[in-house]
């Protein structure tokens, strides 16, 4: 085995949009807000030329203080089914589940988010 291949064999596995940009952690998406009134955030990859674009969402819930609250996440099928052909599907829903994690725990600015909610509903 050469170095490079065995520089690649120890690389960790990385998310990939369709486009082929490389996606390493969480931090690197962009998120969205422009869905306010379905209580949505769009997770978009980082590449601005990307035919994709969208590749996944993030809905929340108001409760009944006014604060936001994740309900569910999810990445659309075409990126989820490209980095499963690439990396097995039990790596690539790993890293996925984990991005989608960090995308609504750390990410998402909840502060603004609500402070938006409370501009729109007064």
């Amino acid at each position: 085995m050469s170095k490079k291949e065995e520089a690649h064999v120890l690389e960790k596995p990385k998310i990939q949009c369709v486009c082929g940009r490389i996606i390493e952690s969480a931090a690197d998406y962009k998120l969205l807000y422009l869905k306010k009134e379905q209580n949505e955030i769009d997770i978009l990859c980082p590449n601005d030329v990307c035919y994709l674009r969208e590749l996944g969402f993030i809905k929340f819930k108001i409760d009944e203080n006014g604060n936001p609250k994740a309900s569910s996440a999810s990445f659309y099928p075409p990126f989820v089914t490209w980095n499963v052909s690439r990396l097995g599907k039990e790596v690539a829903m790993k890293l996925l589940k984990e991005h989608l994690r960090d995308l609504v725990t750390k990410f998402v600015d909840w502060d603004k988010i609500r402070e938006d909610i409370k501009k729109r509903t007064q």
